[in-house]
């Protein structure tokens, strides 16, 4: 995985990064970007988890290639949390999805990578929003 950012905090011992100011992380087709973010590992040094947070106005944003035949997938929050290991992304606060056209928007989203299953939740203020297209076959 390769991190930058304006400043990181390290600590090997228990395994646990803190990280501020555009941080980025990459690792393949998948990116992570946030004002600032937490990562957990564990003994093996493998990221058990990020905590990625947005800034007023600029919402931390994942995103990857689901499938090299369709669009990039992209997922934005207020605040995202990413479980490699378990295939779990977590979006919280005015949290919204999108792929190609489609989108999903709720107050929050759960999205299981490996089995493309999605999970909304609505809150007081807003309910879930759903706009999809259906998929064009070429003749």
């Amino acid at each position: 995985m390769h991190v930058t950012a304006d400043s990181a905090n390290l600590n090997q011992l228990n395994h646990k990064g803190t990280y501020t100011g555009n941080v980025e992380f990459v690792q393949g087709t998948t990116n992570l970007h946030a004002n600032d973010a937490v990562t957990q590992g564990n003994a093996k040094n493998q990221l058990t988890l990020a905590i990625a947070n947005g800034s007023k106005g600029k919402q931390a944003h994942y995103w990857t290639q689901t499938d090299p035949s369709k669009p990039m997938f992209h997922a934005y929050a207020d605040s995202i949390r990413y479980y490699p290991l378990r295939h779990l992304i977590e979006l919280i606060g005015n949290a919204r999805i999108e792929q190609g056209s489609n989108s999903l928007s709720a107050a929050k989203i759960t999205y299981d990578t490996l089995k493309h299953h999605v999970v909304s939740q609505g809150d007081k203020k807003s309910r879930t929003v759903i706009i999809l297209y259906p998929e064009k076959k070429s003749l």
